[in-house]
């Protein structure tokens, strides 16, 4: 007897995933917004530093303004400067798989010119309802992990 199946359910190939190997010490990314150096760590500076420093103009977006110090006035900061996404940050772009501090893998979720949101896998326990984290980086250190 022959069944008939409502649904073809067949695993999905994973997606594949980008690795980045990090740039050699000293070479800066070619990236969207601007970068520089500071003692062998990549990131990218705001407009106050940029004035002072040598760095690499980004493609698209100039150093980041300073941010206001008024509620009110950084959260407009916040949305119309700091947050606008980028096709890449610091050469990040989403669907990268990267390394944070402590050697934990995570994924690239979204670049801006602020940074880059990744996500992160949490460590299993009972009492945890969150399976995963996210956070920012914004500089990478001279091993290939980003913090913030």
């Amino acid at each position: 007897m022959q069944t008939i199946a409502l649904f073809d359910v067949a695993p999905a190939a994973p997606a594949p995933t980008k690795r980045r190997t990090p740039l050699a010490l000293g070479e800066l990314p070619v990236s969207s917004v601007p970068a520089a150096y500071d003692r062998e760590h990549p990131y990218s500076p705001p407009a106050r530093t940029a004035a002072v420093i040598d760095h690499r103009p980004g493609d698209l977006f100039p150093p980041l303004p300073a941010s206001p110090s008024a509620p009110k006035a950084w959260g407009a900061w916040w949305r119309e400067q700091a947050s606008k996404p980028t096709p890449d940050f610091l050469g990040l772009e989403t669907g990268d798989v990267i390394t944070v501090v402590g050697e934990t893998t995570a994924t690239v979720v979204s670049t801006c010119r602020f940074g880059a949101v990744v996500r992160y896998e949490l460590p299993r326990s009972p009492w945890a309802t969150e399976t995963h984290g996210e956070m920012y980086v914004t500089a990478r250190n001279q091993f290939g992990h980003w913090y913030r």
